[in-house]
């Protein structure tokens, strides 16, 4: 027992001189000389620019107080809408228009009523004015554009007539029919839809 011991205490100590201590090589270490360089630098080149981009004074971000992290930075306003006095003739010129209708002539000289604006506005406006001129209402269509009226003759007989409104490239048409397909008498006409621009709301 005492031998098989002793032979596994010397087999210990030749397996530590199989791995020698080499942690102070580096004391041993020589320096060497740098790799030679030239001063000259290459500039490198992205593979893709970005264009520089110039941002107006008026436009750019402001510091408006603080230092340093605590700085705070005003974001740019756009800049003001400006109207020429030529767009803001035009304009009101459209306003009048849209808010008054006016009575004029078709091809056949048959007086029409001639308005601009919404469809659905210029509907609504037809609706009020008839009520305004006391004309009666028996129906409507609002699809077809169609308001059924019932006018009062000489003869104090009633009579079925329609306000058609049409609506064109650039206005919309009133016009007084019989039917669908036929315009009423030219003065009557005249007569109603005058009547309607005196009570057309503004």
């Amino acid at each position: 027992m005492r031998l098989w011991l002793s032979g596994f205490g010397l087999v210990l100590l030749s397996g530590c001189s199989l791995f020698p201590d080499r942690s102070l090589d580096y004391l041993q270490a020589q320096s060497i000389q740098p790799l030679p360089t030239d001063n000259q630098t290459r500039s490198i080149k992205p593979l893709y620019q970005i264009p520089a981009v110039t941002t107006p004074a008026e436009q750019a971000a402001q510091i408006v107080q603080g230092k340093g992290r605590k700085q705070e930075f005003v974001a740019p306003s756009p800049k003001p809408l400006v109207v020429t006095e030529s767009e803001q003739t035009v304009s009101k010129t459209q306003i009048i228009v849209e808010q008054k209708p006016s009575l004029a002539f078709d091809g056949n000289q048959h007086p029409v009523l001639m308005i601009t604006g919404e469809q659905l506005k210029l509907w609504e406006q037809l609706g009020q004015a008839i009520n305004a001129a006391k004309v009666k209402i028996t129906d409507r269509n609002q699809s077809s554009g169609l308001y059924f009226i019932e006018l009062s003759q000489t003869n104090n007989k009633k009579e079925a007539y329609l306000l058609k409104l049409t609506s064109t490239a650039a206005k919309t048409v009133v016009s007084l029919q019989k039917d669908e397909d036929t315009l009423a008498d030219s003065a009557l006409s005249q007569q109603i839809l005058t009547e309607l621009i005196k009570h057309w709301p503004s």
